[in-house]
């Protein structure tokens, strides 16, 4: 009887720990943006079991033919109400380029379908333009303590 009280208690604690993954789940920091000088760079990430949890991994996978969609940045908004300000395709090495931008505050979305693979940042535009800054956009999934992917690497050559 004791023994059918001891394993039934564990049963219970064990289920009742399988939602506390959700209590510890990483959260990021809403208002948050990468001051960047222009928008040009590479796309990279995976979510390859295993192996993405190495950072060398994750950012050596380019991501060819990704959606980036820049909006007018809006704390509250639905992005599917907004219109896009710009649009472009990550080439098939992973490499982008918005061209000139205004500068203010945008939200980046990118999105790839051939690896469901999708990611969003806060951007600032700031007004300098420096011709040797790009960016290393890593849209790999984030674990539950906020380690691996959602990176935004600013990189001035």
């Amino acid at each position: 009887m004791h023994r059918r009280i001891t394993i039934a208690t564990a049963a219970v604690a064990f289920i009742l720990s399988l939602g506390v993954s959700g209590i510890l789940a990483c959260s990021l920091a809403p208002g948050f943006f990468y001051q960047v000088t222009n928008l040009r760079g590479t796309v990279v990430g995976s979510k390859f079991p295993v192996l993405h949890a190495f950072r060398w991994f994750r950012q050596s996978v380019v991501r060819p033919q990704a959606k980036l969609i820049l909006y007018d940045y809006c704390q509250l908004c639905d992005l599917q109400s907004l219109a896009p300000v710009k649009t472009v395709l990550a080439g098939s090495n992973g490499q982008f380029d918005f061209g000139p931008l205004k500068p203010g505050h945008y939200f980046l979305r990118i999105e790839d379908e051939k690896s469901s693979l999708s990611d969003g940042f806060g951007v600032e535009v700031t007004g300098s333009l420096n011709p040797k800054e790009s960016e290393i956009i890593d849209v790999s999934p984030l674990n539950p303590d906020c380690t691996g992917g959602h990176k935004f690497i600013i990189k001035a050559n």
